[in-house]
């Protein structure tokens, strides 16, 4: 199973974050949400943002599996 490097951060209101394979250097994701408060107490960002964060993880655990199950499937190959 493949590791990753995860890169969060909020600069000047705006959360990102970045999810780097830790084997092929490869950024999976880079995500930034966009500062939907004008208060400088509170940030929030937009559900929009939200949803658009959790679909481009759940594609990255996707792709994951989907790596490991190719994987599992050449191992088998070539044991035959």
């Amino acid at each position: 199973m493949t590791g990753y490097y995860i890169y969060a951060s909020i600069n000047d209101g705006k959360p990102s974050l970045q999810v780097v394979d830790a084997d092929s250097q490869e950024t999976c994701l880079d995500w930034a949400g966009h500062e939907v408060s004008n208060s400088p107490d509170t940030s929030e960002i937009s559900d929009q943002d939200l949803q658009e964060l959790f679909r481009r993880l759940l594609l990255v655990t996707c792709r994951q599996k989907l790596k490991a199950r190719v994987k599992q499937a050449k191992t088998r190959r070539a044991q035959h």
